[in-house]
């Protein structure tokens, strides 16, 4: 249980079952970083999602053609203000403009109050099959950070009819259905649609547990309805790991129960209140930086850069319950009235595989590959000893908050041209109320250095910008002060902006293609069967030397392809046509075809439609 040895990439667990293909997906997280989101759709088109040196994918291409592909059916929900500002110059990122949703609590005025869930369902689809659903309920953030974090993974297969014991899916369902009435702004029709047809199909989902496990409970936080019970189980020994802590809570949760473990980070263990941890028995802190070992002993895992995980662990007779997702030991996560948007599911299954002894137990021979090898015991004399910085802290809400009402500002962006140029100002349809305390506001399409950067204010105009240039992303920078230190905090929302060229997509993607040799390898890895779609052996075969259709004469061996396609997997060819199609819109896409593809193609997609 919860072995670092079995570690997994979150892409990796994105990837469809066997057989099937991507449908859509819907997803929350609290921070958010744009180019980790942009790497999220490589894992619907390639069956690995790591080059040839086992790095993250980067081609530009393969980023490209899976956000094109897929962005449009993944609808991402993000805390307002938490989005990281890309460096600029990405041009991939205008086809995630349509799938980042800004969400804020219901209860958003009140200090601390955000939105932190971290739960992904994703729709797969194979023919002649029923569809499946993935319910991915995780601590991560989408995020490059290298935290240790856990991740829940349930699958189950889409029923006719209500499954059995419909009332344990009711919360879930009703968790997704939610969201839409926590977006900033409105949502777009395919939008609202998707996350209705997510909610819907739900209650109609069986999904299987993990081995030795039963689902117990879908638990949503923070909505004002009724809030689930946490935990339910009182006066039962409990485990819990944490990397932020509320005394109170702690407090009241450790009370009265025969044996309490905490495990957190060493930080937040030496500014924690000493009292409100006097009924742990044991207190343990993580140990970050570890290196380990892959459990085949093939290759080093990276280093675990801090705790971000929150588990809970309670002892129950023979039986143990675990509660796994996003919420932190604190009053505002998990407290009798959360003020935060959290998700968690709660499980159960035998004392002598997931209790707390279970847990804590050291491998054979002192192994490395256990639970017990992050941690180590804390010394209680150094509880609280770090006092809290209350400037640092203030300055830092005080950022939150001004970042939380600009991303639910209504801003519009217009744009006009100007010979070859465009111009887009920013229109502001009411003053935002930010206290006197914040110095400046500035802001800039994420497109453009940040050099470009225009005090916000009743808006902005930025002139000379090329097609490329255009973003419904805007970045925003908030200064303040705050008991004589000053800081600043960054981050990107999405606007709706009118006036954009009707032909931009098309063109931004004759722009990214940039010659033909790319353009035969973007063909090449759609006319490949998914199965066999590895990155890491597009990046040998067409990297930097070009390969075969660069080197040598492209279309006979293009050609060959295609036909073979028509034959074992004509519905790939579906995708080639929609490529066409954009690329026509467009005389440098036009020119980038070609006549001689034009020959080649032309009579080929004939008969692919006459068999359809």
């Amino acid at each position: 249980m919860l072995e670092p040895g079995q570690r997994r990439l979150f892409l990796e667990v994105l990837r469809p079952p066997e057989g099937y293909s991507f449908d859509f997906a819907v997803g929350t997280t609290y921070t958010l970083d744009l180019m980790a989101f942009l790497a999220v759709p490589l894992a619907f088109t390639f069956r690995d999602v790591q080059d040839g040196d086992g790095q993250l994918a980067g081609d530009p291409l393969a980023l490209l053609e899976s956000a094109r592909r897929h962005a449009g059916r993944i609808v991402l929900f993000c805390h307002g203000g938490q989005t990281s500002v890309p460096r600029s110059g990405q041009p991939a990122l205008a086809f995630l403009e349509q799938s980042v949703v800004t969400a804020l609590p219901p209860r958003v005025d009140e200090t601390q109050a955000v939105f932190h869930p971290k739960v992904w369902a994703l729709r797969y689809v194979a023919p002649d099959q029923p569809p499946r659903y993935r319910l991915v309920c995780q601590s991560r953030n989408l995020t490059f950070d290298a935290s240790w974090d856990t991740s829940l993974v349930l699958d189950g297969e889409l029923m006719e009819h209500r499954v059995r014991g419909f009332s344990l899916n009711r919360p879930l369902a009703d968790f997704f259905r939610s969201l839409t009435g926590l977006a900033c702004r409105p949502m777009s029709q395919v939008q609202e649609e998707i996350v209705e047809r997510c909610a819907d199909e739900l209650q109609r989902v069986s999904f299987q547990p993990p081995d030795g496990l039963e689902i117990e409970r879908y638990l949503a936080f923070g909505f004002g309805r009724s809030n689930p019970g946490f935990p339910d189980l009182q006066r039962r020994p409990i485990m819990v790991i944490s990397p932020f802590l509320d005394g109170e809570f702690l407090r009241s949760l450790a009370a009265g129960r025969g044996r309490s473990v905490l495990i957190s980070r060493r930080d937040a263990l030496l500014k924690a209140p000493r009292d409100a941890l006097s009924s742990f028995a044991e207190i343990y802190s993580f140990r970050p930086g570890l290196e380990l070992e892959s459990e085949d002993g093939d290759a080093d895992l990276a280093p675990l850069g801090g705790l971000h995980a929150k588990v809970f662990v309670i002892d129950d007779g023979w039986n143990a319950r675990l509660v796994v997702g996003s919420g932190n030991s604190t009053s505002a996560a998990l407290g009798s009235s959360p003020r935060n948007v959290e998700f968690m599911v709660e499980l159960s299954g035998r004392k002598s595989r997931f209790g707390i002894d279970a847990l804590l137990r050291p491998g054979e021979g002192g192994a490395t590959g256990t639970f017990s090898s992050l941690i180590e015991p804390f010394d209680r004399s150094q509880l609280g000893t770090v006092p809290e910085d209350d400037d640092a802290i203030n300055l830092e809400l005080l950022l939150e908050d001004s970042a939380a009402k600009l991303a639910r500002a209504d801003v519009e962006g217009h744009v006009e041209a100007s010979g070859d140029r465009y111009v887009m100002r920013l229109e502001l349809g009411a003053p935002v109320d930010l206290p006197s305390s914040i110095g400046s506001v500035t802001c800039w399409p994420v497109s453009l250095p940040d050099a470009h950067a225009k005090p916000f204010s009743d808006g902005a105009q930025f002139a000379g910008m090329s097609m490329t240039e255009l973003s419904c992303f805007l970045a925003i920078e908030v200064q303040a002060s705050v008991g004589g230190r000053s800081s600043r905090k960054r981050f990107v929302r999405p606007i709706e902006v009118h006036g954009l060229p009707e032909d931009r997509m098309p063109r931004l993607l004759a722009n990214m293609l940039s010659n033909r040799a790319r353009l035969m390898q973007l063909l090449w890895l759609l006319l490949s069967p998914a199965e066999d779609l590895s990155f890491a052996e597009f990046e040998r075969f067409l990297g930097n030397d070009g390969g075969s259709f660069v080197t040598g004469p492209p279309l006979p061996g293009l050609m060959e392809r295609m036909l073979e396609t028509l034959h074992s997997g004509p519905e790939r060819l579906d995708a080639v046509a929609s490529l066409v199609d954009d690329l026509r819109r467009t005389e440098a896409g036009a020119e980038l075809l070609g006549a001689e593809f034009d020959a080649v193609w032309r009579p080929l997609w004939k008969v692919r439609e006459a068999r359809r």
